[in-house]
């Protein structure tokens, strides 16, 4: 925390931050937290697919129609987000 103060926190609590970038932090805070920074052009539309269709009820979902759904986004998201001059 920019004041110094120090959070508390149990033995079986965990803390998760999401940062927009790394501007502000030094090395030491990278390697102490266990920072892992990826630009999110990088990274692609498929893991937020998969995360989106992990979060959805099995009910709504099944493993068959989620693969199905998965075959068709890589068929039709490809061509859509391609940037051309």
């Amino acid at each position: 925390l920019n004041s110094g103060e120090i959070i508390a926190m149990q033995g079986l609590m965990n803390l998760i931050f999401e940062v927009a970038d790394l501007a502000v932090a030094s090395p030491a805070t990278v390697s102490r937290c266990g920072m892992v920074y990826l630009q999110p052009s990088l990274l692609g539309w498929r893991p937020v697919v998969q995360s989106w269709l992990g979060s959805l009820q099995p009910e709504c979902l099944t493993a068959a129609l989620s693969e199905h759904v998965l075959l068709l986004l890589d068929w039709l998201l490809p061509p859509l987000l391609r940037v051309g001059p």
